[in-house]
């Protein structure tokens, strides 16, 4: 069987790469899909590449493409920028592995495929169009280096992405969803009415980051018939990672007929999206509550008569927890966040989970403790644990796991929660011993039952009402050889059940089920670890021997190598390919040119103000210069004091200079200190909210997230009211000392989403010393354009964004006047002569930002742990260089004042600010997107057919823009005088141009003033018609034209244009022309 072929044609100007559909060249409707990025001149503003799609057809314009020369593709794996250049990537090898439908004659074909090799093009030069670049099949990743050279001596800078996607656990099909399993298949099947429309589920769609761009086209481009054509067409694949395995066994029963029983067995594993990545570099959940090394594994048996699916699903313990340093033997564990702040992601964890399978069991493989007390230890020690760094061990991270499954206080019929200390109880080769964890088990397996079809009728039997969640430290090798064990007595108790094969060909099936979950393990530990799984002789047999042990021992000390000195590499790879981590936010965010984004975000931003929910938030923020003292124990005095009638509902405090900036910092990092302080400032902020609010004190803050850049800290602090509406919380690093190679100077940073309201917080330190005025500027523009969160996401794209810092713009007076001003407390008089208010004066730096007003006095210089300004020799002049500054939509200034707590060289400044954020369903915003997309198909279908996804002309862009939200009727809009209504369907409008084809080639007539009151000065719409000659028209206007319609005088207006396209394009229709299908 084969998969669906496309070629490859480009276009070289304006660049654009076509695929062209196999059997669309001989078809005279035929039509090909055009991809290109969308130019700087029409509306890019170069922090994103705007990618225009469009569907064309062949006869009308492939005659501008060429050929590349290359077999054809088998789809397209997505568009990624990179090192500021914008590529595609085409599937040009796959192998057929199986076919789920092949013993359901009344089923269509379901083939998967392996992906085996990838094609990297430029989508703006032709560079790698050469097959000098053509790379031999079967390349590994792992034996790649870095921008791979060719024969010329170029590299491909995508190189490594295409061999990472080579390495054989990527899978596809151009016929169904194959990231889905096959009960959510039949239920989205039924919800959409539409087998042939796909909507893949972007947890387990592997290249969902890279096929965005796609997603939105036809989504919001595209109207349903539209929408379908374009799934059927297969033009983009959406891949899985993991492992798909098949075992067929056909067994002649003899008799006088000849019976013959077939059965085919498929177990695919799809490893989540969400946190992926390489075993010590992504442990854990994160704040949406993806985990790594999650996979969820389908087992489906498939005979003439039936067909039945179980699923499980593995992932890493859902907690904040890591594994650092040189992993060498035992491992220690370190939980990274406090029990209150880790539940929301916990949660979050088990409400997809919950929202996929309705009831989860979670089977817990991790040592445990041997007596009950150890319980509540882990609980008392969880904050210092977090605070000093202290290591714990596998027991210790079983324990706070069952923690947080009680502390969701969840029905047990929803969550319940199974502790099996595996390697205790199959100490000394004991693995027949997991069979009492199937004996536990078997009366909730049997509860959750399985997906079950009757392929005569296509009616379901039965469908899966739960599923076993299971884990161990690394969610491999103990995790698959119980996942086996649990399956195979699932399927076995099935094919009891319903008697529905012979004895004999049961065992064989059994014993292909155990060979393919030996095989799915090695698989899914070679993607996490780069080896395959360890006691694999275990999973197929049931026991071990020496061949098994030589063999882990090989396999281990093959981990240890590959996970300390090259998992790094390849963590970087998927960060690109996903957008997500350091590497990922180096990428600029591919997003889908939308032509029609100025009509819908208007009308959008509308319906959300008039369905969401707002609510008023307040936040405290301290800013302070630490002048490398480490804390002692000294007295905070009222540093963190809460005023009685103001709780925050988040605390952000910046640090600058938390340890010395010597050389010896800066090369180490130590964050021993902030640790420390980690510690200090949770126990102080909670003693601050209960002496300001007393016995109306409810609850407590947490540590949420911390992060340090040598000498700069940002500690982030969360109250337990707020914690479940903060989420997608990312805290990033950006140098600027010497020249952004050293973090003695630069920023911490967080993003922040606080129900669906983009918040930042910038923890600064900016350049030192009087004069340096422009390179604290520098510094600034530095940080804000420099550094990047996910999806590319810059300081400035948030609604909230807040810098606290030393930003270390002085005063400009002698220290003399200066000193005298502040002992007279002439503040004002001062402030005139602050640099920061002079360069935002004159716009040089933080544009948009405020700044309350000042009325404390400067908090630099100071003698070392007192409040007398300096007395040292150099005798610095007082200045404010420690500042907050606010940037969003009414930011209300409760507070703006300073500490006077002394043990550093500045005093700590502090402010309290008040606004408003904002919640929204997200299904009821979707739906919201679709209606208003769709009311423009409505009116697209009428004046344009069916070739929606064009360019339109201007008068068709002026007739949607008069489209309204909330009209009764999209057939038709007012005309300018509103004295009648103008009938969209007697426009008489032409077809619609794109780029290369006007509709002036297809239709001479001269439309003059379409649709409008006809004038007897009106030049035709298109300057070139058949009675205006090119001089004639330059002669009646000294630009170019286009029209507007005038609202006041109903009369059409000239405005410039561009009116050299295409002078000679009426020439070309009598040229007879015949696509070109590559050799």
């Amino acid at each position: 069987m084969d998969a669906k072929r496309f070629f490859v044609h480009v276009r070289s100007q304006p660049r654009a790469i076509a695929l062209v559909p196999s059997h669309a060249l001989s078809n005279p409707n035929g039509t090909f899909l055009s991809i290109r990025v969308h130019s700087e001149g029409h509306g890019d503003t170069g922090d994103n590449v705007r990618i225009e799609l469009s569907i064309e057809k062949v006869e009308q314009t492939l005659r501008n493409y060429s050929p590349l020369e290359i077999d054809s593709i088998y789809g397209c794996a997505g568009i990624l920028d990179y090192q500021g250049d914008t590529y595609i990537f085409l599937i040009t090898r796959c192998q057929y592995l199986c076919d789920l439908g092949e013993l359901n004659s009344r089923q269509e074909p379901k083939p998967i495929f392996r992906v085996l090799q990838v094609m990297v093009l430029s989508l703006t030069d032709s560079i790698f169009d050469s097959p000098a670049y053509r790379r031999m099949p079967g390349a590994m990743y792992d034996d790649a280096s870095q921008g791979e050279l060719d024969i010329y001596g170029i590299s491909n800078p995508c190189s490594q992405m295409a061999h990472f996607l080579e390495n054989g656990a990527f899978f596809f099909s151009p016929m169904f969803d194959i990231t889905r399993t096959a009960q959510s298949l039949r239920l989205h099947t039924v919800a959409a009415n539409d087998v042939r429309v796909f909507d893949p589920d972007t947890k387990f769609q592997w290249n969902n980051n890279m096929l965005q761009v796609f997603s939105d086209y036809r989504m919001h481009m595209c109207g349903t018939a539209a929408r379908r054509e374009f799934d059927v067409a297969g033009y983009v694949t959406s891949l899985i990672q993991g492992s798909v395995e098949s075992f067929y066994f056909t067994q002649n029963m003899g008799g006088p007929e000849h019976t013959h029983v077939n059965v085919a067995c498929y177990l695919i594993s799809r490893s989540s999206s969400m946190r992926s990545g390489m075993r010590f570099l992504t442990r854990g959940v994160d704040d949406e509550g993806g985990v790594a090394n999650e996979v969820e594994t389908e087992v489906i048996l498939m005979t003439p008569k039936l067909t039945m699916s179980h699923v499980q699903v593995r992932g890493s313990v859902p907690v904040f927890w890591t594994q650092e340093g040189f992993q060498l033997g035992s491992h220690r564990v370190r939980i990274t966040r406090s029990a209150k702040a880790t539940l929301p992601a916990t949660k979050r964890h088990f409400a997809d989970l919950l929202d996929r399978y309705k009831c989860v069991n979670a089977v817990n493989l991790l040592k445990q403790h041997s007596t009950s007390s150890d319980y509540g230890r882990i609980e008392a020690a969880d904050p210092a644990m977090i605070a000093n760094g202290a290591g714990s061990s596998e027991a210790d991270l079983g324990k706070f796991y069952r923690m947080m499954v009680d502390s969701m206080e969840l029905p047990q019929a929803l969550i319940s929660y199974t502790a099996f200390d595996y390697n205790t109880e199959v100490k000394g080769g004991r693995y027949d011993r997991v069979s009492t964890l199937v004996r536990q088990l078997a009366p909730m397996l049997k509860s959750y039952k399985y997906f079950l079809v009757d392929n005569d009728s296509d009616m379901v039997l039965s469908f899966q009402h739960g599923v076993q969640r299971t884990n161990c430290i690394d969610c491999l090798d103990r995790t698959n050889l119980v996942q086996s064990v649990l399956s195979r007595g699932v399927i076995g108790e099935f094919m009891v059940e319903t008697d529905i094969l012979p004895r004999y060909t049961m065992d064989a099936t059994i014993d292909g089920l155990a060979g393919m979950w030996s095989a799915n393990g090695n698989a899914i530990s070679r993607l996490y670890t780069g080896t395959g799984a360890l006691r694999s002789d275990v999973t197929t047999s049931g026991k071990s021997g020496w061949a098994g042990f030589f063999s882990d021992a090989s396999k281990s000390l093959s981990r240890l190598m590959q996970n300390n000195f090259q998992d790094r590499g390849k963590q970087n790879v998927i960060d690109t390919l996903l957008g997500s981590g350091e590497s990922g936010m180096m990428c600029r965010p591919v997003v889908l040119y939308d032509p029609y984004e100025h009509i819908i975000a208007p009308q959008l931003e509308q319906e959300l103000q008039r369905i969401g929910r707002k609510d008023t938030i307040q936040v405290m923020l301290c800013t302070y210069n630490l002048h490398g003292c480490p804390y002692r124990g000294e007295a905070l005095g009222t540093w963190l004091a809460m005023p009685r009638d103001i709780r925050p509902d988040f605390i952000a405090i910046g640090f600058q200079e938390v340890v010395n900036l010597d050389v010896q910092s800066v090369i180490a990092a130590d964050t021993a200190n902030r640790r420390v302080w980690e510690q200090v400032l949770t126990k102080e902020i909670n003693n601050q909210y209960k002496k300001s609010f007393g016995n109306r004190v409810d609850g407590e803050y947490a540590l949420v997230s911390s992060e340090q850049l040598v000498g700069v800290a940002l500690l982030f602090f969360a109250h337990d009211s707020a914690l479940p509406r903060i989420h997608n919380v990312q805290m990033v690093k950006h140098k600027t000392g010497l020249a952004g190679m050293a973090g003695n100077k630069g920023c911490v940073a967080i993003h922040m989403m606080f129900d669906d309201t983009s918040i930042c917080i910038v923890s600064a330190h900016l350049a030192a010393g009087t004069t340096n005025v422009n390179e604290r500027n520098s510094d600034f523009h530095t940080i804000r354009s420099g550094t990047r969160f996910r999806r590319g996401r810059h300081i400035d794209d948030h609604d909230f964004t807040f810098w606290l810092g030393d930003l270390n713009y002085r005063v400009n007076l002698p220290n003399d006047q200066a000193r005298v001003l502040v002992a007279q407390n002439q503040l004002r008089s001062l402030l005139m002569y602050d640099q920061l208010r002079l360069q935002m004066a004159a716009g040089k730096v933080f544009g948009g930002y405020s700044e309350a007003d000042i009325s404390f006095a400067p908090t630099y210089k100071y003698d070392s742990g007192t409040s007398n300004y300096d007395t040292s020799e150099k005798m610095r002049v007082p200045s404010w260089t420690d500042r907050i500054m606010h940037r969003g939509n009414r930011v209300r200034v409760l507070a703006y004042y300073r500490d006077e707590v002394c043990f550093s060289d500045h005093k700590p400044v502090l402010a309290m600010m008040q606004f408003d954020v904002m919640s929204v369903d997200k299904t009821h915003k979707r739906q919201i997107i679709r209606k208003l997309y769709s009311r423009l198909h409505e009116v697209d279908a009428v004046t344009a057919g069916s070739d929606f996804g064009k360019p339109r002309n201007t008068v068709q862009k002026l007739i949607d823009m008069e489209f309204q939200s909330g009209s009764e009727t999209n057939s038709s809009v007012q005309s300018p005088n509103n004295s009648s209504a103008l009938s969209l369907s007697t426009l008489n409008l032409p077809e619609p141009s794109s780029d290369l084809h006007a509709w002036w080639d297809d239709n001479k007539a001269n439309y003059q003033g379409v649709g409008l009151r006809s004038t007897e000065n009106a030049l035709p719409i298109n300057p070139f018609a058949s009675n205006v000659s090119a001089i004639n028209y330059m002669n009646k206007s000294s630009g170019t034209i286009t029209t507007k319609i005038d609202r006041q005088n109903s009369q059409t207006k000239l405005q410039p244009a561009n009116i050299f396209d295409d002078p000679f394009a009426d020439d070309a229709d009598d040229i007879p022309w015949k696509p070109m299908v590559p050799s």
